[in-house]
Parts: structure tokens; C-alpha cells; sequence
């Protein structure tokens, strides 16, 4: 048998994989067409005075069938200016997935919110509807829904849940922007939606930024005032109307995210090409890998690909098993993340100074969080990440396939 790559034998792949370019002249163009209206002196790169920022909330808005977009600097920020529109009470409940970016939490915390960590679903390890249902309480003031790695959650089932109790529900799509289900765009079923436009995403302002959505007019005024500081837009009001951060989005990131939004589509088009061939692959010539498959009914968009790994076939764990992996020219990793509330931050509750604001607040209903996700905490260990994008061709999707079932062969019981 060959000697794995780690041991000293040939690597599947010699050579690295090929970089992501997601820019080209367009996206140069636009952004040397911003500087250049700079240099007359007649317009700065704020939003104000400008069209870009406008009219990429108008088209982002459009792509996803929503009425209202708002544009602000980050994905955090799309999510902190979603929640603050409801207006939640402090010590309201925010239910969410522990299998997220802390970025999705903290801004539950600054609102002087409690989050709740839903479980998840073992074989998506997107947010679970009954686990959900379970969670929710009589201070339960929003769902966030994360739709995780590119692959839609079960967003109908939760909605319903949710309006049954009328909750109003937030859609994290920072890592999902062209995955449908049942024939709609993830990010179009929620009150609002929100979205990373980071670099490294499918799409990107500009290295970073985010956006809200919402059909709801008066969610859609209070997220843009949040993002700005509470100005007082389409009010009478001469000074600002609440508390707010500065969220805005410059006109340079605006021109450069309108370039990436025509490429939406075709960026995932390929995406589900490579993804598809490589689960095939696996289905036809592993018995210990599996890679993770989109729930019926949906086309996944997606940002990283979730490996099985059937531990009771190998006899090495994800930590050798990665190693051995990118060994062989693989970018692969040992798990994703740690859930949240295993996370130093949240488990020390270090928020603002000594306070453990905000469950030191009075009304705080104690929650226990330890081993709260038993099935989150169990797929978290039994799966790897595979990095995956739209410049990979079947030579990739090929190596793949062949290093994992050389790996595989290897540690094969």
C-alpha cells in the first residue's frame, strides 16, 4: 500500500489548489469610476450624496423578491439592526442555533437580550423546528434562523411555528445567497433576513459589509435609523428618534457589491456543480465518508461542504484524519466550531465590565446552557469541513475524491 503523503509519500495533489478570484475588470471599473468622481471634489465616498448604496438596496432587494433593503457595514451589523427594529425588551429571549458565528449572538447581547440555543438537526446541522417549538416560551421575543454552510433550514416549518405564537422570525443568510427552497430564495420567507457580504463569501461588498431585508416598511425605517445612529428618517422628527451604531455602507463598497450581485447566480451554479460531483463520488467510493446533503425540495448554495465521518469504521480521529488529509493538498479542517455557549466569552459571560449583563438583569429568566445541544455538540465531532468554491474544476472535485478514499483505504478497520 502507498505510503500517505504525511508518512512521506506522494501527495493526490503536488500542487495548490486554484486561489478564488472573485474580482475582475467590472469590479474595477466600478470601484475606479467611484474614486475618479472623488478626485473632481464634488463627492465623497459616504453614501450621502451618492446613488450606489441606493440603488444596490434596491437591487439586492429585487434579486430576493423583498420589498425594503438596507445596507450596512457587516453581516454583525445586518444582524444587530434586524433585532433592534422589534424593539425587544430587555431580558426578552432570542432563540438561535449554537452552530453559528459569535457574530450572530453578540448582538443579542448588546440588545440586553438572552439567547436560547435551539438544537440542531444531526444530519444538516441546521436548526431543529422541534427543537425550536421547544424553546419557545413566553419571553421569547425572535427566531434566528441560521441556513448553515450554503444548505436552506427547514425556514416554512419554522415559520409557522413562529407565527403560531407570533414571533417574528430573522433569516441568517451570511452564508447563503442564492440557495433556494421549494422553489424560493432563502432569505425571502422571514420578517427580515440578513447578510454577510465579507470577502470569502459567495458575494462581497468590498471585503465587508451586509444587508436587511424585510417586507415590513416600519422594520425596514427602524433598521436603517438603527444603522445610523436613530436619525430620524421618513419622520418629522428633527432630531434623532433612539439609540443606534454607525452601520453605514460607503459608496465605494456599494459599487463594488452591485458587480458581485450579477454574479450571484452563476457563482452558485458552479457551486452545486462541484458539490454535487463530489457527493457523488463519495457515494460511489467511500464507505466511511459521507458529505452532507441538502434537505428535499431545496438547491443549496454552498459556502463550505460538511464531511461524515463514520468514526466506528476508522481508526484515527478528525484531528489525523485532517492532518492526513491536507497532506495530500486537501484544505479541509477537523470540525467546524465550538457551540457558542462552550465558548470562553459566553461561558464566562464576560459582557460589559463584572455586570454578566444581560442575564444579571432583573426579570432574566435562568437558563441553564451547559450540554443544552446534545445532538449539535455530537454532529460538531463527527464532522469535518471540506473548503470548497466556484473556481475548482473536475480535477479538483477528482483529487478530492481520490485523496479521502486514500485516506479512507488507509485507516479503514
Amino acid at each position: 500500500m502507498e505510503k500517505l503523503a504525511i508518512h512521506g509519500g506522494k501527495p493526490v495533489r503536488s500542487t495548490p489548489m486554484p486561489p478564488r478570484i472573485m474580482f475582475d475588470k467590472t469590479e474595477k471599473q466600478a470601484a475606479t469610476r467611484i474614486i475618479e468622481k472623488t478626485m473632481t471634489g464634488n463627492q465623497a465616498l459616504d453614501r450621502y450624496g451618492g446613488i450606489e448604496v441606493d440603488q444596490y438596496e434596491k437591487e439586492f432587494a429585487g434579486f430576493f423578491g423583498r420589498k425594503f433593503a438596507t445596507a450596512v457595514s457587516s453581516g454583525t451589523a445586518a444582524i444587530h439592526s434586524a433585532l433592534a427594529s422589534l424593539g425587544l425588551e430587555p431580558t426578552s429571549e432570542v432563540i438561535t442555533s449554537p452552530i453559528t458565528d459569535t457574530g450572530a449572538v453578540m448582538p443579542i447581547i448588546f440588545q440586553q437580550c438572552i439567547p436560547v440555543f435551539c438544537d440542531v438537526e444531526y444530519e444538516t446541522l441546521n436548526p431543529s423546528p422541534e427543537s425550536i417549538k421547544e424553546r419557545i416560551t413566553k419571553k421569547t421575543g425572535a427566531i434566528i434562523v441560521v441556513h448553515l454552510a450554503g444548505m436552506p433550514a427547514r425556514i416554512d416549518q419554522i415559520c409557522k411555528i413562529a407565527q403560531k405564537h407570533d414571533i417574528p422570525v430573522i433569516e441568517d443568510c451570511a452564508q447563503t445567497h442564492c440557495a433556494k427552497y421549494k422553489g424560493k430564495l432563502a432569505g425571502s420567507f422571514g420578517t427580515l433576513s440578513a447578510f454577510s457580504l465579507m470577502s470569502g463569501k459567495h458575494t462581497t461588498s468590498g471585503g465587508q459589509g451586509g444587508m436587511v431585508l424585510t417586507d415590513d416598511e416600519n422594520l425596514y425605517w427602524n433598521a436603517k435609523r438603527f444603522a445610523d445612529r436613530g436619525k430620524p428618517f421618513n419622520s418629522t422628527e428633527e432630531t434623532n428618534l433612539f439609540i443606534g451604531l454607525n452601520y453605514r455602507m460607503t459608496e465605494l463598497e456599494a459599487a463594488i457589491g452591485r458587480q458581485q450581485l450579477k454574479k450571484n447566480k452563476k457563482i452558485a451554479e458552479k457551486r452545486r456543480k462541484i458539490y454535487k460531483q463530489i457527493m457523488e463520488g463519495f457515494k460511489q467510493e467511500l464507505v466511511a465518508f459521507r458529505i452532507v446533503e441538502a434537505i428535499p425540495d431545496s438547491e443549496p448554495d454552498p459556502w463550505f461542504l460538511f464531511v461524515h465521518v463514520q468514526k466506528d469504521k476508522l481508526k484515527a480521529e478528525n484531528q489525523i484524519l485532517a492532518q492526513a488529509l491536507q497532506a495530500e493538498g486537501i484544505p479541509v479542517g477537523k470540525k467546524y466550531i465550538i457551540p457558542i455557549y462552550q465558548q470562553k466569552w459566553f461561558k464566562e459571560k464576560n459582557t460589559f465590565g463584572t455586570s454578566k449583563f444581560p442575564w444579571s438583569l432583573p426579570y432574566a429568566r435562568k437558563i441553564e446552557y451547559e450540554h443544552c445541544c446534545p445532538v449539535a455538540e455530537k454532529a460538531l465531532e463527527n464532522h469535518m469541513t471540506l473548503y470548497i468554491h466556484e473556481g475548482y474544476g473536475n480535477k479538483e472535485a477528482e483529487d478530492i475524491i481520490n485523496a479521502f478514499k486514500k485516506v479512507e483505504n488507509f485507516f479503514l478497520k
